[in-house]
């Protein structure tokens, strides 16, 4: 069966959120959009004037000491079966995420930066990509 997927996010580390919308809004001339409300605590996503690509800012208190503080978010109709084509090319399965309103892979690439595969997050931009075979 085909499925599609995309890039939908860059997530940059904050340790606070609202300081880091303020100053990812300004530098960006980015619009604050609506998440989850569940996920309001630990997430805040900005639109960009020129790019599909949201920037999804994520509180840690881990603050870049075990992991990138930026990696790339994709987005697929199905999750099980773009984790299976990445791991196909190289990639491997690192962390099941089912927390915060959400159910997603952290996953490795060949040199061990981190992504992850998530959930549709924006069905229209979705459907204008093709299917994988």
């Amino acid at each position: 069966m085909s499925h599609r997927s995309r890039l939908c996010h860059f997530v940059i580390d904050v340790d606070d959120l609202d300081q880091a919308t303020v100053f990812w809004s300004a530098a960006l001339d980015a619009i604050e959009e609506p998440v989850n409300p569940e996920s309001r605590h630990v997430y805040r996503r900005l639109r960009l004037p020129d790019s599909e690509v949201r920037i999804l800012l994520q509180a840690t208190a881990d603050y870049k000491q075990s992991k990138a503080p930026m990696h790339p978010d994709i987005e697929t109709d199905d999750v099980e079966a773009e984790v299976r084509r990445l791991e196909a090319l190289g990639a491997v399965r690192h962390d099941h995420q089912c927390e915060r309103g959400y159910d997603f892979w952290v996953m490795l690439d060949p040199w061990g930066n981190e992504f992850c595969v998530l959930q549709t997050e924006f069905p229209d931009l979705l459907a204008q990509r093709s299917a994988w075979d």
